[in-house]
C-alpha cells in the first residue's frame, strides 16, 4: 500500500505517489512566459523559485474543464515543475496488487504504471518520475 494524491482532469482521475508531490496549490498565480513551448501555461513562484507550470491536458491528452485549477508541484533534484489539474480531490491508499496494466494505447506513452478502481471509478496511476523527466526535458528543449 502506498499513499497517492487523487486529482481530477476533466472527467478522468489520476493518482500521483504522495511521496513525490511537494505541494498542491489551489488557484496558483501564473505569469506569462513569452515564447513558451506548447503545453506550458507559464510560470509561478514556489518557495522562492520560479517553476514552469504545465497543462495536464497536454500531458495526458485529456480535456480540462478550465479555470484556475490546482498546481501539483514536483521536484527533480534542484529543478521544480508544476502540473495544472482541475482539482486535487483526496489522498488515497492504493494497494500494489490492485493496480492493473493500463488498456492498450492508453498509457500516455509510458506515463501510466496502470489503473485501479476507486469506488467504482477507474483511476490512472501516474509514473511521476517519468512525467517530471518529460516536462523538464520539454522545458530544456525550448530553452535550447
Amino acid at each position: 500500500m502506498s499513499a497517492h494524491l487523487l486529482a481530477r482532469v476533466g472527467t478522468e482521475r489520476f493518482a500521483f505517489a504522495l511521496a513525490q508531490v511537494v505541494e498542491a496549490l489551489d488557484a496558483p498565480g501564473l505569469h506569462d512566459l513569452p515564447g513558451r513551448p506548447a503545453g506550458m501555461l507559464g510560470t509561478m513562484r514556489h518557495r522562492g523559485r520560479t517553476v514552469p507550470v504545465w497543462d495536464a491536458e497536454s500531458a495526458f491528452g485529456v480535456g480540462r474543464e478550465g479555470g484556475e485549477g490546482t498546481a501539483l508541484v514536483f521536484h527533480d533534484g534542484a529543478r521544480g515543475v508544476a502540473l495544472l489539474v482541475d482539482d486535487a480531490e483526496d489522498i488515497v491508499e492504493v494497494a500494489d496488487d490492485a493496480v492493473r496494466a493500463a488498456p492498450a494505447g492508453a498509457d500516455g506513452g509510458g506515463l501510466l504504471s496502470g489503473v485501479y478502481k476507486n469506488h467504482g471509478t477507474l483511476v490512472n496511476v501516474v509514473r511521476v518520475n517519468v512525467l517530471v523527466a518529460r516536462l523538464v526535458t520539454q522545458g530544456e528543449r525550448s530553452n535550447a
